[in-house]
């Protein structure tokens, strides 16, 4: 059991850690994405430097990481509480790279895609969740923390239910306090209402600091 959890935990974290966006940004457009847009590595920030084409990779391999670090506790013990641990690691390896001197992205594709191998029907609603919001709003963030907010308590119903494990309720509530807390600059802008719409910025948007913190 114990044994389940630390394979969990250590391989998620190092999988998550893996920085997909940055080696992309690197290797096709020759810039480091931690230094342009948000500053992030994700697939958002890959969007506004290199475009769609590139953007759905890293998007892709993102989700990848956050699918392997549940798979991997899944096919050697199958315990729920060691998959859930593989992808609360994961993500905070997103966020948290150890490959990449911890600076990473927000970890919202990662959560996704590890929750679409944890329980297929509500992954599914997520996908579905997040495409009708950037389409409706054009801000990725809505999407995104709208989308966490609701797949925490969906998730969190069919546990009640019986129709998923009890440890479920963990990656429920703390994968959405984790993006809650990742995006906390995307909320206080949006309060604000100064947060960028899909195309605003631009693509070759440059890194600018204001009172400390990225937009």
């Amino acid at each position: 059991m114990i044994e389940a959890w630390l394979v969990g935990c250590v391989a998620g974290y190092l999988l998550g850690s893996i920085p997909v966006g940055l080696w992309v940004g690197r290797a096709v457009g020759g810039v480091d994405l931690r230094q342009v847009g948000s500053g992030k590595i994700g697939a958002t920030n890959t969007l506004r430097r290199l475009g769609k084409k590139w953007s759905l990779l890293v998007f892709v391999l993102d989700g990848s990481k956050g699918a392997l670090a549940v798979l991997i506790p899944y096919l050697i013990w199958d315990n729920p509480t060691a998959e859930v641990l593989g992808g609360l690691a994961a993500i905070i390896g997103h966020i948290f790279p150890i490959f990449a001197r911890f600076h990473g992205g927000r970890g919202a594709t990662t959560a996704l895609v590890a929750l679409l191998v944890l329980a297929p029907p509500l992954g599914a609603i997520g996908f579905a969740s997040g495409i009708f919001f950037v389409v409706t709003t054009r801000i990725v963030s809505i999407a995104t923390l709208a989308t966490g907010v609701l797949l925490a308590i969906l998730l969190s119903v069919f546990v009640a239910l019986g129709e998923e494990p009890t440890a479920y309720y963990a990656y429920a509530w703390c994968s959405c306090v984790i993006i809650l807390i990742a995006h906390r600059d995307n909320i206080r802008r949006l309060l604000a209402g100064t947060e960028p719409r899909i195309g605003q910025m631009g693509r070759t948007h440059k890194l600018t600091t204001e009172a400390g913190e990225r937009p």
